[in-house]
């Protein structure tokens, strides 16, 4: 908990980010992936977002030390299959340095845009450009279609954008690693 009695996060969530959010959100379904102990989805719902909040509950999301908004334990591509035909947004915030949020972006496609908000490598600066969010095939297979423009960086790898799976990048990525290219 920080001095105002908050929990610590790994994003930064100001009153004008997230009222910037809400507004982006505003009048659509939101599916957030990797909630943890569902702080953000509290601030977005208080906000007047629909969002329902799923997460695997990782030691390091904050869950064990209380729930700030109804989550349901369901890894990221299940909660895309079984509950992403009912949402129009798909929302990240700081998902596991794995291939978890690949699966859930192939899973969700190409016809709905990923609010994701986290560190995103820049994989052209080598081991410095390495961010500590999803993976690289990740950021391979998607494309950032804008900026949200309050959002403030705690390092020079966080961003919160708007972003897409991009289907070309998909079977450019897989060609790539089957040795096509």
């Amino acid at each position: 908990m920080n001095r105002e009695g908050l929990p610590v996060t790994y994003g930064n969530f100001t009153p004008e980010f997230l009222d910037e959010l809400a507004e982006i959100l505003r009048d659509r379904k939101v599916l957030e992936v990797f909630a943890g102990n569902g702080f953000l989805a509290s601030l977005l719902s208080a906000r007047g977002v629909d969002i329902q909040a799923t997460s695997q509950f990782a030691g390091h999301d904050g869950h064990q030390s209380g729930m700030y908004h109804p989550v349901i334990e369901m890894d990221a591509s299940d909660a895309v299959l079984s509950l992403g035909a009912n949402a129009d947004v798909l929302l990240m915030s700081w998902p596991t340095a794995d291939e978890g949020a690949t699966k859930a972006a192939l899973a969700w496609g190409d016809d709905r845009p990923i609010v994701f908000i986290g560190e995103i490598s820049r994989l052209d600066e080598g081991m410095l450009g390495l961010g500590g969010c999803a993976s690289d095939l990740f950021f391979e297979i998607t494309l950032i279609e804008r900026d949200i423009a309050s959002y403030e960086p705690r390092n020079r790898l966080d961003r919160a954008v708007i972003m897409h799976l991009s289907r070309e990048a998909v079977r450019k990525a897989f060609r790539k690693r089957a040795g096509e290219d």
